[in-house]
């Protein structure tokens, strides 16, 4: 039953963990809302944390019983025989093993919850960034494609156009407030993705909070702004991090001792190799190496997956700067031919929007680049995956 117990725990947590967020009642936003700032509400309003906190407290509960109850079983032992005597022996010694093993885990498991929760504000965050841009972007595009519009009713009613010279400005009009609407859907979508991950409603702080960029140049050429952004380090030197730091591989090796102590405790009273007890809490040992040998795999193809990812999204700085500079050297011509009066303000107005989707586009880049760099870090380190461990947790 007491293992029965366990594994509940295990199940609840693997269930709860990235469940939607209710809102934090009585929790007001900070005036002032930067990234850190909002990750440390999501850390505070995650109720996968708290479930987390309870589980590990009814863990250590149950192992203070465990404790207590051990020398009664102490007491029976040497009275008793065969079957008897080993469910004696797994009452007293590995109650007390699973319950310390579950407290480890999941304190473990605890770390890589935070790392999860602030690589969501992460990825949200940035995919803010890069919509808010978008939209401003288009916003302007708009304006002009309007501007256009406007122009070109007006020259059918001087007979400078004709019909479907307006109709196909009209078409294209309509498009573009088409994508200017579905922008802003976008935009308010990840806007609540946000709230649900902080647990608050930060709607109203959205623009502070967005004015505050990882990213501050688009100057320069593609190495310095590589070296802001990434960590100079191999595959090689990733993967020894990994397989030293992750909490995988710490709970599986903590596995592999919890079963090591019960089979000594079943030797202490069976301890010759034919006799079944002996043979049935031996295998779990070899199964408990078995699962930190695939994990072990499993890391290392995760690691080559993120750093490949990572020098994939690298190769695409240098040309995207190529056509920023191309871009910037019409926005320069068309800045010097608008104020010689040689352009109208609308096509000065599109060399501006062209310069700038350049701009938005490195930044994107480079946004795509940090967060890349940010989950290999991570994947190097404790891990940021815990919904995994939480799954596995049933089977130890």
């Amino acid at each position: 039953m007491k293992r029965l117990k366990l594994l509940c725990i295990s199940a609840a947590m693997a269930t709860t963990l990235f469940s939607s967020t209710v809102f934090a009642a009585g929790v007001s936003v900070p005036s002032s809302l930067d990234v850190d700032t909002v990750i440390n509400m999501a850390i505070d309003n995650s109720y996968s944390i708290k479930k987390i906190d309870i589980g590990i407290k009814k863990a250590q509960n149950s192992y203070n019983d465990a404790l207590r109850n051990a020398s009664s079983y102490s007491a029976k032992i040497p009275y008793t025989q065969g079957d008897t005597k080993l469910s004696l022996i797994k009452a007293r010694d590995f109650t007390q093993l699973e319950y310390k093993y579950s407290i480890f885990q999941y304190t473990n498991v605890k770390d890589v919850a935070k790392n999860q929760l602030k690589l969501g504000v992460y990825q949200v965050y940035l995919g803010l960034m890069n919509l808010k841009e978008g939209l401003d972007l288009e916003k302007q595009n708009f304006s002009n494609v309007q501007q256009q519009y406007e122009k070109a009713k007006l020259q059918l009613s001087l007979g400078q156009i004709s019909p479907v010279d307006l109709k196909s400005s009209e078409a294209a009009y309509v498009a573009e407030q088409a994508t200017l609407n579905k922008l802003q859907r976008q935009y308010d979508a990840l806007i609540k993705q946000l709230n649900q991950l902080v647990g608050v409603d930060v709607s109203s702080e959205a623009d502070e909070l967005l004015s505050k960029d990882i990213i501050t140049t688009t100057n320069g050429d593609a190495t310095s702004m590589l070296a802001s952004l990434v960590t100079p380090k191999t595959y090689s030197e990733y993967l020894k991090d990994a397989l030293t730091n992750r909490v995988e591989l710490r709970n599986d090796n903590e596995n592999i001792n919890v079963k090591k102590l019960e089979f000594d405790s079943v030797r202490s009273a069976f301890p010759y190799n034919y006799m079944a007890q002996y043979k049935m809490y031996k295998y779990p040992i070899d199964e408990a190496q078995n699962k930190l040998d695939t994990d072990k795999v499993d890391i290392s193809i995760e690691i080559n997956t993120l750093y490949n990812d990572l020098q994939n999204q690298i190769k695409k700085l240098e040309p995207e700067q190529k056509k920023y500079y191309s871009a910037k050297r019409t926005y320069d011509k068309a800045s010097q031919s608008y104020n010689l009066g040689l352009i109208s303000k609308i096509d000065f107005d599109k060399a501006q929007i062209g310069l700038k989707n350049e701009e938005n586009t490195i930044k994107s880049i480079q946004r795509d680049i940090w967060l890349a760099q940010t989950k290999l870090s991570y994947a190097s380190n404790l891990g940021a995956d815990a919904s995994s461990l939480t799954s596995q947790s049933g089977s130890n």
